[in-house]
């Protein structure tokens, strides 16, 4: 009996972030046809099929609904990222990688369009979110040149992270019509090999203008989220698999949950099996809220997160 109440509760849930996903994609659609600002919220529930009172359970605002349609793909190169780094000797390429993989994302999704539209509202609440989005790429691109250069890059990585992004801003905006992998690549490699060079520099004069994780303080970082409750998390979504996958996605699930729930987990082990298992979801209605929990295991799993 229990079992069956369990298994409603898991298609009561899915079934919501089925529906909200839906309303996503049609907020979406509108605001990349329509534009942002010609978009009202009933040009939402006409597009989506859906009543005020379902949007309001959803969003508080037009600018909410926006702004998870950020987060989604945020959370979905976050994910991309940690799982091009698994088993991967870590070094400028696997660096080079992980940040076409936003570009390329924000590119096929034309999240870019959104951020203009962001940037043109005036909207100050929407300003403080991009500012924070920035901050937390800075961020993460600090934390990277600092793994992949070494502690003693750590006073100097703030300043290569500005200077890393504002130099391949500038090489993207002066040729916009590139979109081939190849030579995207090779753009953000080239500026990634320049940076390395700055570093040293940097370290050989002991020049810095900003201080070390200033960008993570700027960017008002979110709670890290329970150990406990991700594994909750990752059990109940195994068990919305298809029958054909679910033995495995089971088994994953209970190894990760079990690993979250021991004193001193064992993050190599964690990040090999977090890989197939979130790929056990690909195509599936809830791959969008599979993410937002492997993002969340992700975040646990960063250098001395856990615990």
């Amino acid at each position: 009996m229990i079992t069956f109440f369990k298994t409603l509760a898991y298609r009561k849930v899915n079934a919501l972030n089925e529906r909200k996903q839906h309303v996503l994609n049609a907020a979406k659609r509108l605001f990349l046809e329509n534009g942002f600002a010609n978009t009202s919220i009933q040009n939402i529930l006409d597009e989506a099929g859906i009543s005020k009172g379902t949007f309001y359970n959803y969003f508080n605002s037009k600018n909410e609904c926006l702004i998870s349609i950020i987060e989604d793909s945020t959370e979905n190169s976050s994910v991309l990222r940690e799982e091009l780094a698994a088993g991967r000797q870590d070094g400028p390429g696997l660096l080079a990688d992980q940040i076409l993989v936003r570009l390329q994302m924000n590119r096929e999704q034309k999240i870019i369009r959104l951020y203009e539209a962001i940037l043109h509202s005036g909207d100050p609440d929407l300003r403080n979110y991009m500012k924070a989005v920035h901050l937390s790429e800075l961020a993460w691109l600090e934390r990277r040149l600092t793994d992949v250069y070494g502690e003693q890059s750590r006073p100097f990585a703030a300043d290569a992270a500005l200077m890393h992004f504002g130099m391949l801003g500038q090489y993207l905006q002066f040729a916009p019509d590139i979109t081939s992998t190849e030579e995207l690549s090779n753009r953000i490699l080239f500026v990634t090999k320049r940076t390395e060079a700055l570093l040293k520099d940097m370290a050989e004069t002991d020049e810095h203008l900003l201080e070390a994780g200033q960008f993570v303080l700027s960017a008002d970082s979110p709670t890290l989220p329970s150990p406990r409750g991700v594994a909750a998390d990752l059990l109940r979504l195994a068990d919305t698999l298809p029958s054909e996958r679910r033995e495995t996605g089971r088994e994953f699930a209970v190894f990760l949950s079990g690993e979250l729930s021991e004193e001193r987990p064992r993050t190599a082990l964690l990040k090999t099996v977090a890989v197939p298992f979130r790929r056990l979801f690909d195509g599936l209605p809830n791959e969008s809220e599979v993410r937002t929990v492997m993002s969340a295991l992700w975040r646990l799993l960063a250098p001395d997160e856990i615990r």
